[in-house]
């Protein structure tokens, strides 16, 4: 009984997010008088007066960024900095498709009639785009990917376009990049919605969490993009995804983003569960099953190896929508705390926030 009602206040939660979705930029109007306290955190933490009325930014590589009079286009670099201008409201703003934004932005443009008529943009494998190209196409604020480094940043900076470097690997980075783009946005209000809808989530997955004894914790393999023999190292999101969620990240003791791992690496690990998060189609799971390395493994022998359930892209990708992540990840691993949840509903609420459709309605499938 006591997992229903969490599992109601929850979704009480998740709609009450919801009903303040429309109070920031392109998605409403805002009233400046209804959280004028988050509007000047955000002033403090993220820009200052550069003079003659003209305001700036600090990124998240420390770079103070002096930003245009008024933000007409904008584009990410990165799959973070896209999922984050959507969750800020900011559709409207966006340039054209967003080349870094994922699966999920490629079926928004299916269903939504503004997002579907913005032009695409020739892009490398990697997702960079072609600044002459997003000059043509008016940008004039481009959100990078701080882990790129100062270089990347400068090399848009210096093309003509407003360069902003975010990152969001910890919770903390997320809602520093929230405050960040509710300056860049003017809208002073969204930021600690977002914050408020994270850490909402959060708040009941340790609720549930806060139960499992120490020494009841799996241990967790993150595998990523070169597949099961690449970890998610401790200065990756995945990290606190899988701390959250109540387990323990075999890469804890890595560094580096993910890091390249052998065999005997996992044998000695000995994970509960394999996941395998951003390979990419790399690997599957039958695959993986069938090593002949890896057949001592805990996970192997217990067939505990998994892939994120989404059809629109992966969970593990830092917040916002990796939430979702963090509850597949608390259910997958603490079944019998997480029974009365349905993670269907769960993507269709969360993807609502983010994005203005559900995720059934974007066609996602689990």
């Amino acid at each position: 009984m006591k997992l229903k009602k969490n599992a109601a206040i929850l979704l009480i939660m998740v709609v009450l997010c919801l009903a303040v979705l429309t109070s920031c930029g392109s998605n409403g109007d805002v009233d400046a008088d209804t959280d004028a306290d988050a509007g000047a955190e955000a002033d403090t933490e993220a820009s200052a007066d550069a003079g003659e009325g003209k305001k700036t930014v600090v990124d998240q590589l420390g770079r103070t960024v002096e930003l245009p009079e008024k933000v007409e286009k904008v584009s990410a670099l990165h799959i973070y900095g896209a999922k984050m201008i959507f969750a800020m409201g900011q559709k409207e703003k966006i340039a054209y498709q967003l080349a870094a934004g994922g699966p999920d932005t490629e079926a928004l443009a299916k269903v939504d009639e503004f997002y579907g008529s913005l032009p695409t943009v020739e892009s490398s494998a990697h997702g960079i785009d072609n600044p002459e190209a997003m000059l043509e196409l008016g940008v004039d604020v481009v959100f990078t990917n701080a882990r790129a480094g100062e270089e990347a940043a400068e090399s848009y900076q210096n093309a003509g376009m407003t360069a902003i470097a975010v990152s969001g690997e910890t919770f903390e980075e997320v809602y520093e990049t929230a405050r960040i783009m509710s300056v860049v946005f003017d809208c002073p209000e969204r930021d600690e919605e977002v914050i408020e809808f994270i850490e909402g989530i959060r708040g009941l997955v340790d609720e549930r969490i806060f139960k499992v004894a120490e020494g009841d914790k799996p241990v967790v393999l993150v595998c990523g993009p070169q597949g099961v023999y690449t970890a998610a190292a401790a200065d990756m999101f995945q990290q606190q995804m899988v701390e959250t969620a109540g387990g323990i990240n075999a890469g804890a003791e890595l560094s580096g983003g993910w890091v390249n791992i052998s065999a005997e690496d996992i044998v000695t690990w000995d994970p509960d569960f394999i996941f395998l998060a951003s390979s990419f189609g790399l690997e599957d799971v039958e695959s993986v099953l069938a090593y002949p390395a890896l057949q001592t493994v805990k996970a192997v022998k217990n067939k505990q190896v998994y892939i994120f359930p989404s059809s629109l892209g992966w969970w593990d990708f830092p917040l916002p929508q990796s939430v979702l992540g963090i509850v597949w990840t608390a259910k997958t691993i603490h079944p019998e705390l997480w029974e009365d949840v349905d993670m269907l509903e769960m993507a269709d609420k969360v993807y609502e926030f983010l994005y203005g459709y559900t995720y059934t309605e974007l066609g996602g499938v689990l």
